[in-house]
């Protein structure tokens, strides 16, 4: 097992949260490597967590034991976690923090942590992270077999989030946010492979109708040209609003808003120089609507 530990906290750097964590982990397996993801997902939003446990952890070495704890049922019946995927090992609450980074790296064993050989002598029932996520991760770096650590569960049980999929309906597609960046640019459930892949019937293939930049299918004989894929953002508390997609921000005035494909492979929203979730009044409520026309008449 790897000595790298990868930490995703909402604690914030204000307190010192993060610094008891990482003193248990040196404490524990002082040979330890210890790599901050961020601390700064907002305070329970797991939602937001879970995109940014699974756009970052696909760049880590593996084996990587990750500590992932956004946790508003910490010292509930909700269960603390250990799973052992693919190319990865996460310990973590189990409430849907983990679903997008197990679609890319399937879990293939995981435990309930419920041994207290590997907690803390003392464990508190606000602070998980330190007293029993943190002194697991040390035994596993120290090559504790995952089975120790607790009950084995089934991985189909493991906690989904809802609505972290987009719904696809003939030729419309909806999805939600996942995430909004600290520049303001909203991170929506809709990611390019997916949509590629989607079987569309007779519809417009994705790949064609929403091509790197353009929105426009790439040059055919004129009469068989699609009509460009329409994106139009839906809130409760503002009007609908139609965005250009397009390949970067630049190609937008100053001031404006856009829809692209972000650098992890999902279709963003933001405003060119400014926030897309201040300007345009973009919640986690939200809703992107896309639009791809039908294929047309031979």
């Amino acid at each position: 097992m790897s000595r790298l530990i990868a930490l995703l906290t909402d604690y914030g750097y204000a307190d010192t949260y993060v610094a008891q964590v990482k003193a248990v982990l040196l404490s524990l397996c002082p040979a330890c490597e210890i790599l901050d993801l961020t601390h700064g997902v907002a305070p329970q939003n797991v939602r937001s967590g879970a995109y940014q446990l699974a756009t970052a952890t696909p760049y880590l070495p593996d084996g990587t034991i990750m500590i992932a704890v956004v946790d508003p049922g910490v010292g509930t019946t909700r269960r603390a976690i250990a799973v052992k995927a693919t190319r990865h090992m996460y310990l973590a609450p189990d409430n849907g923090l983990l679903s997008l980074a197990l679609r890319d790296n399937p879990p293939q064993h995981a435990v309930a942590l419920d041994n207290p050989r590997y907690h803390l002598p003392e464990v508190s029932s606000t602070f998980h992270g330190r007293d029993i996520f943190a002194p697991c991760a040390a035994h596993l770096a120290n090559g504790v077999p995952i089975d120790r650590l607790g009950t084995p569960v089934e991985t189909a049980s493991l906690v989904q989030l809802p609505d972290i999929m987009p719904e696809f309906a003939e030729n419309v597609i909806r999805c939600k946010p996942l995430h909004i960046d600290h520049f303001g640019n909203v991170v929506f459930s809709l990611r390019r492979d997916v949509l590629e892949s989607y079987p569309r019937g007779a519809g417009v293939p994705a790949r064609a109708a929403l091509s790197r930049g353009t929105g426009v299918a790439p040059v055919q004989a004129a009469q068989e040209r699609p009509a460009p894929a329409t994106i139009v953002l839906l809130g409760r508390d503002a009007p609908a609003t139609p965005l250009p997609l397009v390949r970067t921000f630049g190609e937008v005035a100053w001031g404006e808003p856009l829809a692209y494909w972000g650098s992890s492979g999902y279709l963003e929203v933001a405003v060119n120089g400014g926030s897309a979730a201040e300007q345009l009044g973009i919640s986690y409520e939200s809703v992107l609507e896309v639009t791809i026309p039908p294929s047309p008449r031979v």
